[in-house]
């Protein structure tokens, strides 16, 4: 059970409101996790500009997310599996 709630943006501070509508907009929906940072705007802001500058990197998008599911499965996290397997789909990846 999560120590921290996850906020709706409609109860989030109004400085995270428009980063959450943002990820919904982009994503089709906003993850927990991004959900609880939305508490504080400036670990919203410090979480969503640091993947963002990530995601312009030399990997391709296929490949992070792949990365990221065997990392998620080496530390045992099912809530990262299951959102790297969507967030791995929308980027064009298949099941074995």
């Amino acid at each position: 059970m999560p120590r921290i709630p996850a906020l709706t943006t409609a109860a989030a501070p109004p400085a995270s409101q428009p980063m959450l509508k943002a990820v919904h907009k982009k994503l089709g929906m906003v993850p927990n996790l991004i959900k609880t940072f939305a508490h504080s705007p400036a670990v919203l802001k410090y979480y969503l500009t640091g993947s963002e500058a990530l995601g312009g990197g030399a990997l391709p998008a296929t490949l992070r997310e792949q990365i990221a599911l065997v990392t998620a499965g080496a530390n045992g996290c099912d809530y990262c599996a299951s959102a790297h397997t969507l967030i791995g789909k929308g980027a064009g990846l298949t099941a074995p």
